[in-house]
């Protein structure tokens, strides 16, 4: 077990929606399958969901995000109420929260509906110096970047910052300037995010020397990219350590990216050393996808699967 730490979650916040239910028949209208919904569920998503699996985990966390003034924000802040995270979200009422509704057939995802007004918000840079000046209070940062228009604004101060107070921040990159997560502790694309930057490798070779390129170029401490069912690599000074993928049966890789930082981060801001953190995250991972949407995996679970 490891020992509570104070983490904020700094990133886009979502409502993940699902509507569950059997596709029977074909409509008369256009050729598309009629789902007849017979449950639907609401869950946190994006830095909300990392949020989530933090507190899960066993951390004091507090959640820092982007939303409208609308149902689905409403929606936010009674299930994000029912757990212990301190939840401080900027509400802009001229932009929707974003709402990802995927429909569920049997268990099998066939169609995601998306709802986000990305990068309409201009109240954002305006909390900056807020935040920074609660910094100090915490043990670690995660940054969970889905750009939508929360993290791009402001990230830079926010890493300069925890860089002179000395906490380790671990970042979730999206788009396609990396440049922005200058001087974080930790960078963790995924290979699509990585192959976005870099371009795509010939060889096993190309792409170590791609990664510890990029590494020393952004000037993190690690660049983990992860690589789905061929697992991690993670870079560090000179030095790159390859790991498997925990093989497991793949129900839904929602959220899996979410529990890999959540229980990286834990595990390192609780003193861990990085290997055995990625190792962990990465067993988390293998836990998550075989649940249903963004799940979170408890110490518990997590020591038991470790015993296997």
């Amino acid at each position: 077990m490891i020992p509570k730490k104070k983490i904020l979650v700094i990133g886009d916040i979502m409502l993940d929606r699902y509507w569950m239910g059997q596709v029977n028949r074909i409509s008369p209208e256009a050729p598309v399958p009629i789902l007849d919904v017979c449950s639907s569920i609401d869950k946190p998503g994006g830095a909300a969901n990392v949020a989530k699996n933090l507190s899960d985990f066993g951390m004091d966390v507090t959640l820092i995000g982007l939303t409208g003034k609308d149902e689905a924000a409403a929606k936010l802040k009674e299930i994000i109420g029912d757990s212990s995270i301190y939840y401080a979200p900027i509400e802009d009422p001229k932009i929707r929260t974003t709402i990802k509704l995927r429909v569920i057939d049997k268990n099998k995802q066939i169609m995601r509906i998306d709802h986000e007004d990305k990068d309409l918000s201009k109240i954002v840079s305006n909390t900056c110096k807020s935040i920074e000046k609660t910094l100090d209070q915490y043990d670690g940062i995660v940054i969970s970047d889905y750009d939508k228009g929360m993290i791009k604004p402001l990230v830079k101060k926010i890493l300069n910052k925890a860089r002179l107070l000395g906490i380790k921040t671990f970042v979730d990159p999206k788009g396609l300037d990396f440049n922005f997560y200058k001087k974080a502790f930790l960078l963790k694309p995924n290979l699509i995010e990585f192959e976005a930057i870099v371009g795509v490798s010939k060889d096993r070779k190309e792409f170590i020397a791609k990664g510890e390129k990029l590494r020393k170029k952004l000037s993190v401490d690690c660049l983990l990219v992860t690589e789905g069912k061929k697992g991690m690599t993670l870079f560090e000074k000179r030095k790159s350590t390859s790991y498997n993928a925990s093989q497991k049966d793949v129900f839904d890789v929602t959220g899996a990216g979410d529990t890999v930082i959540s229980i990286l981060a834990s595990y390192i801001i609780a003193g861990k050393n990085i290997s055995s953190a990625v190792k962990m995250s990465n067993l988390a991972a293998g836990l998550s996808v075989q649940k249903l949407g963004s799940t979170s995996v408890t110490q518990s679970e997590l020591s038991d699967e470790s015993k296997k």
